[in-house]
């Protein structure tokens, strides 16, 4: 584990964690103000959409510059703002592209967390947790392949097993961040698969949405 989170150790400070959110607060600010997205997209409005996860990327640099974990979270990130920009297009495959990018940063940042074969019941509750989820959503899938589902689902819970499995062996300030960070996407997931193929949500917009920015802002700050 040690060797997958990195050897700079980081000591964050609470005038640089003040400065992070004030940052990205800035950057969340822009990117509801003048990214909301058109039809058809427009380029300048597609950058202020990514703006949030391109601070965020900044941090992590900033913080963990060149360390294996940096390089996997920023990986990751750098996914993450590819599926928000294919949510701009509404097009069938832009879906299913924007669906294999989120995926692939979750499995980016299990790596991060670090890849071993240890709490074995985490593991299983995690894909009896998958399993389940596809019994219940595949009848209503319209859009998504069931196999892109399954797959997504499991990267998801892949990342919640790895920061759930760090949590365990660490305990600290950073593994926290990154166990609040994974749930709170896994969270916002569930909420947005549940509007879309079960029941409709209120204010699903709002709550996906708010809750998507503050698990990729816990996430990075797991760098500090």
């Amino acid at each position: 584990m040690v060797e997958i989170i990195g050897s700079k150790k980081m000591n964050s400070s609470p005038q640089q964690l003040r400065a992070v959110l004030i940052i990205f607060a800035l950057a969340l600010l822009l990117r509801y103000e003048f990214g909301l997205p058109e039809s058809p997209p427009n380029p300048q409005k597609a950058l202020l959409k990514i703006l949030p996860i391109v601070v965020l990327i900044a941090v992590v640099q900033h913080n963990q510059r060149r360390t294996e974990y940096s390089v996997r979270l920023t990986a990751g990130l750098c996914f993450s703002a590819a599926g928000d920009l294919c949510q701009l297009y509404k097009q069938e495959e832009y879906l299913i592209f924007g669906v294999m990018c989120f995926g692939i940063a979750y499995c980016l940042y299990a790596t991060a967390f670090g890849l071993r074969d240890d709490n074995f019941l985490l593991a299983c509750l995690a894909c009896g947790s998958a399993l389940a989820v596809y019994h219940v959503g595949t009848p209503k899938l319209q859009k998504v392949s069931p196999l892109a589902a399954i797959s997504y689902t499991l990267a998801a819970l892949l990342m919640l097993w790895r920061a759930m499995a760090w949590w365990r062996a660490s305990q600290n300030n950073r593994s926290s961040a990154a166990l609040l960070g994974a749930a709170t996407l896994v969270a916002s997931n569930a909420v947005f698969s549940s509007h879309i193929f079960q029941f409709p949500v209120p204010h699903t917009d709002l709550v996906v949405s708010s809750s998507y920015y503050a698990g990729q802002l816990l996430l990075a700050l797991s760098a500090l």
